[in-house]
């Protein structure tokens, strides 16, 4: 699945002469915690509320002085920016996105195309993408089952899916789940289910789960 389908098309910018103070509000105001920041549309860095609530100084910190405070707060996002970061493009899949985040531990990707910023995509819309992506919420029943390494245990379950006529939400695979095994997971909707589940037992696989 492309990123193109999940992004957050234009994005709110800032430019390098921002103030903290102005980018601690839109932060605020929208509702998130990454700005990506812009050169006209050419993406030069990031700025994020951890990098903000670094650089500024807390209300309660009284050994801060009112006019560092101040000088804190029209600090310019340029100095505390994240140059060149880590970005996504359009067409990149899910998974690698998911494993850039994991890798580098970070929280959003800015999306360019052509060097320009055209989106973001945060560690929330992987999360709902794969949610979704699972079938989670659609109408039907989730099945885990246990089966020999190779295919045709898989193909021996999409064809008795195939047989009893369901609707076949969601498919996942984990091959390595164990020496001799894998673990399949699907999300079925139709009449007849438990007929078709007491033929996957009967089929030799190892239904460990049967839930909506």
């Amino acid at each position: 699945m492309l990123i193109k389908l999940w992004m957050h098309q234009n994005p709110v910018t800032i430019n390098k002469e921002t103030s903290l103070s102005q980018a601690q509000e839109i932060i605020k105001e929208q509702n998130f915690r990454h700005l990506p920041v812009v050169e006209g549309d050419i993406l030069i860095g990031i700025v994020t509320q951890t990098d903000i609530d670094k650089a500024l100084p807390s209300a309660l910190d009284s050994t801060v002085s009112a006019q560092d405070r101040i000088i804190a707060t029209h600090t310019k996002a340029s100095s505390f920016m994240t140059e060149n970061p880590i970005t996504a493009r359009p067409m990149d899949s899910l998974e690698r996105v998911a494993l850039l985040m994991q890798k580098f531990k970070i929280g959003a990707l800015p999306v360019v195309e052509d060097e320009s910023c055209v989106g973001i995509i945060t560690e929330t819309d992987i999360f709902k993408a794969f949610t979704e992506l699972s079938g989670i919420g659609n109408p039907g029943v989730r099945i885990e089952l246990q089966i020999s390494k190779n295919k045709s245990s898989f193909y021996a379950v999409m064809e008795i899916c195939r047989q009893f006529d369901m609707d076949l939400g969601a498919v996942a695979l984990h091959r390595n789940f164990s020496h001799n095994q894998q673990l399949l997971t699907i999300r079925v909707n139709g009449e007849n289910m438990d007929d078709m589940i007491e033929t996957l037992w009967s089929s030799g696989a190892k239904i460990t789960q049967v839930n909506k």
